[in-house]
């Protein structure tokens, strides 16, 4: 299970990859782990993204890491776990969107 996050300002953020060992969906397919870190220093990319890669840390396959899900309607959610090979957190000002449910 491989989870890429664009919530930057978490604070278990590490280049787009969340470093819990547990994680929570919420009923609207959204990361109720989130922690955002104040103080954390965010890189903006946001001039010369078109210029090169940004730093994202590489594919590691967390065996270990547990996804529990409240969505029901997702279809990769079966009794409470996320059985996706991998999920993608969004980012959006006040939340962190899975946006990788598929409605069943």
């Amino acid at each position: 299970m491989d989870v890429m996050c664009r919530k930057y300002s978490c604070k278990y953020n590490d280049k787009a990859k969340c470093d819990r060992k547990n994680l929570s969906v919420g009923k609207k397919a959204d990361c109720v782990d989130l922690d955002v870190d104040k103080d954390k220093v965010v890189e903006d990319v946001s001039r010369d993204m078109f210029m090169h890669e940004p730093d994202i840390a590489p594919f590691h396959h967390c065996k270990t890491m547990n996804i529990m899900c409240d969505s029901a309607e997702c279809i990769f959610n079966r009794e409470g776990e996320c059985f996706s090979n991998g999920i993608f957190v969004g980012s959006e000002i006040k939340c962190a969107p899975c946006n990788s449910f598929v409605p069943r």
